[in-house]
């Protein structure tokens, strides 16, 4: 186009293609569940089509808000729903298959791009799986002088600061394997005034409020007040979530919700549909009843300290 600089006008066109696979893409993964395999495998032709249109290969591809997640999509559509064969062991890990696809099917600008993006996401999200650290090795085979390195390697710090921190004596996992009920849980602690905060390591929210835990911590230990934190991760997630609460300082108790009590407690503290919004503050008085269903959230610490106090008065 006459005017336009040529190299902003590729980048332009190349983002309206990403943009647009990525919409596709979130149509596909719905139909592919939803309707029939005849359905299911006519939408894949389209995919191919799509691919080949999009040009998610293209360098310019890379400067698209939208590349990062078109190319680990791809993945997922290549692997699951169009269930082209691949090692069980990578299938184990969503990062490894990913990079595996990016390897196996990318070059260049956008091999390099989208691996880097691998990492920096990881640690941008919090995610910190160990998984990632071997994958680094592989990349600077591929590309030892690459201009996204050193934000690699601020990514790969935070990760391995997180994996190999030591657990603080403070931060507490008492045995709760005999626990039937919840109120199993929270006669550990008979006689006090507990602040529950139901978390899990996958809520961006939960994270983001742990920002505001200190004057908490504070309030607690001068009130003996029991902090009791309680995830709702899985099973799958347990060396991550002790692991995360170490990383956020996370002064108190930690329990992670069990088969036995979990509909307990996403029938007490969600909604009719038992679907439970996270975090969730919780205050219980000294006489084991629920006194704040949902508490203010450490972020208001002046509302909590108000019903803290009055759980204290109110639950002897």
């Amino acid at each position: 186009m006459k005017g336009v600089d040529e190299d902003l006008y590729e980048k332009a066109c190349q983002n309206t293609r990403i943009q647009t696979m990525w919409a596709f893409q979130n149509q596909l993964f719905g139909i592919a569940y939803r309707y029939s395999e005849a359905t299911k495998q006519s939408w894949l032709k389209e995919w191919e089509k799509m691919m080949e249109f999009c040009r998610v290969n293209h360098p310019a591809s890379t400067f698209s808000p939208a590349f990062h997640e078109v190319v680990y999509n791809n993945a997922g559509i290549t692997y699951y729903t169009k269930e082209e064969p691949v090692d069980e062991d990578l299938k184990k890990n969503p990062n490894k298959l990913i990079f595996h696809y990016i390897e196996k099917n990318l070059t260049g600008q956008a091999q390099e791009s989208a691996m880097a993006l691998l990492f920096l996401r990881d640690a941008n999200e919090e995610k910190y799986d160990p998984e990632i650290l071997p994958l680094e090795e592989r990349f600077k085979q591929l590309y030892p002088h690459s201009k996204w390195q050193p934000l690699i390697n601020e990514a790969i710090a935070k990760n391995k600061a997180f994996n190999q921190a030591k657990i603080p004596d403070y931060i507490h996992f008492p045995n709760i394997d005999n626990a039937k009920t919840f109120k199993d849980i929270t006669d550990l602690y008979k006689g006090k005034v507990i602040f529950m905060d139901i978390w899990a390591t996958w809520c961006g929210p939960c994270r983001a409020s742990f920002a505001y835990v200190k004057p908490l911590q504070e309030y607690a230990k001068a009130n003996d007040i029991v902090l009791l934190y309680l995830s709702i991760d899985r099973l799958e997630e347990d060396a991550k979530w002790r692991k995360m609460a170490s990383h956020y300082d996370l002064m108190g108790e930690h329990v992670r919700v069990q088969e036995a009590f979990k509909d307990e407690i996403y029938t007490t503290f969600g909604n009719a549909q038992k679907a439970l919004s996270i975090p969730r503050c919780v205050i219980i008085g000294k006489d084991g009843e629920i006194k704040f269903k949902s508490a203010a959230s450490p972020e208001d610490m002046e509302k909590l300290k108000s019903q803290l106090k009055e759980a204290a008065q109110t639950g002897a």
